[in-house]
């Protein structure tokens, strides 16, 4: 644990430490009219100023290049604001720090999102509490952290790739300026800047964005989203913040809970949700065999933040337990019984275990993966795909084992299901970018409505 918090918190020693005692710190006192211009609807104190109502903003009346920013924010319930900086007064130019600290999901986009270019979906902090933020440019390096959490890391490449509407989301320099979008007010205090010098290099190099997919999904709003990943083989917290930072996707990593899993029982819940929670991950439950119902109170199962499960453990018409990911317990007397069994039993599972998101769909043992198309009929993909609409279970796009096939998710969105991405790793190895899930948006032509969102 004392090396994993370390490792977290080295990246903003790093950039404390920019700030060395020739650079120049001050304090941007809220009062001081002459490096502030501010719309009607900015009350100013001089501790803080108060942002009341769509469209409220304050910028500074100076420009500034390298630096670093820290101010504490406070949102009351249903905020929405963001910094943006390298901008003018009209946000025309420049990027964008998105502060949004509500758990409903309309915005899925979380506080110390880099808009359109770094989204983040993981909630960091809460409204009606004053949070620290901080905000460095360096070069071409831009980090973002928020309760001392390094959120974003991007560096912005030699060609970055900018949709029309984002065309000027550059660096190159320009004013500070707070926005509010909502109704809701967001006030801000202890702003304090440090100027680094011009010429200061970017410690990294920006990901080739020519061929990137993620940033145009990002650009599209498209929840860049595994929420399907585990901590194993060798695959370690470290690498996974510093993996979901460079390409701007949230991950979701789950422990399995059920019988003869690593946690069987609400202790382990409780002491697993207090380790990661205060990391840069969704933090989900998979539920495992048919067991786990009455094995966790339903008061430990609420404190995660979304639940799945799949269809891959259950007994046949004999009362045998099969595990269909293992062979040797694997029992396929006749292939077309076999299926007429498996949609059974995803129907009663779906129908009747309370979760989000149905992963590892349409999986089948290795043995009759030749045979998939045909054994997938329409009739049975209907009737699974009817139980998950009808219990509000989003469809798992699974990157790894390439499932469901497109005819599956194209009558799976025809009849209103929603989808979700995920990837259930066995390694590092088998993290990508979601490719899988980026062919079938293709593909299927899925918008972002098709989409669950936690």
């Amino acid at each position: 644990m004392m090396n994993k918090k370390f490792f977290l918190f080295f990246p903003a020693l790093c950039v404390l430490l920019s700030c060395t005692p020739t650079s120049s710190v001050k304090e941007l006192k809220p009062d001081d009219l002459s490096i502030w211009e501010a719309t009607e609807n900015v009350s100013v104190s001089a501790e803080s100023f108060t942002l009341t109502g769509q469209s409220a903003r304050i910028n500074t009346s100076f420009s500034c290049k390298n630096f670093e920013l820290e101010f504490e924010c406070k949102t009351d319930s249903g905020a929405i604001g963001a910094l943006f900086f390298h901008s003018d007064e009209w946000m025309g130019k420049g990027y964008e720090v998105l502060i949004n600290n509500n758990a409903e999901p309309f915005e899925w986009r979380k506080s110390g999102s880099l808009s359109a270019v770094r989204n983040f979906a993981k909630r960091m902090a809460y409204n009606n509490v004053w949070t620290p933020f901080k905000v460095t440019v360096t070069g071409k390096q831009i980090q973002v952290f928020v309760n001392d959490v390094l959120i974003t890391d991007y560096t912005e490449p030699e060609q970055p790739y900018r949709e029309a509407v984002y065309a000027n989301r550059l660096l190159s320099n320009g004013c500070f300026l707070f926005f509010n979008y909502s109704d809701a007010e967001i006030s801000f205090r202890n702003i304090r800047l440090c100027d680094l010098p011009d010429n200061k290099q970017s410690a990294t190099e920006g990901v080739d964005e020519t061929t990137d997919e993620i940033i145009r999904l990002q650009q599209q709003n498209f929840p860049t989203i595994d929420y399907h990943l585990h901590l194993k083989g060798g695959w370690t917290i470290e690498q996974a913040a510093a993996q979901s930072r460079k390409y701007g996707i949230t991950y979701g990593i789950a422990p399995n809970c059920g019988k003869g899993f690593p946690i069987a029982d609400d202790a382990g819940i409780i002491l697993w949700l207090d380790e990661m929670k205060n990391l840069l991950f969704l933090l989900p439950m998979q539920a495992e065999g048919r067991e786990w119902t009455e094995m966790f109170s339903p008061e430990a199962i609420a404190m995660f933040d979304y639940r799945f499960t799949d269809a891959m453990t259950w007994s046949d018409h004999k009362g045998r337990r099969m595990r269909l990911w293992i062979p040797e317990e694997t029992f396929v007397d006749d292939k077309q019984q076999f299926m007429d069994m498996l949609v059974d039993r995803i129907c009663t599972i779906f129908s009747s275990e309370s979760v989000d998101i149905y992963v590892n769909p349409t999986y089948i043992p290795d043995e009759l993966m030749p045979d998939y198309d045909a054994l997938w009929s329409e009739q049975r993909m209907q009737r699974v795909i009817d139980v998950c609409v009808q219990n509000n279970v989003a469809i798992e796009i699974n990157n790894r084992f390439r499932i469901p096939s497109p005819a599956f998710i194209k009558l799976a969105k025809a009849s209103g299901a929603k989808f979700a991405f995920g990837t259930n790793n066995v390694s590092a190895e088998d993290v990508g970018k979601l490719e899988y899930a980026i062919e079938m948006i293709k593909e299927c032509n899925l918008q972002t409505g098709d989409l669950y969102i936690k």
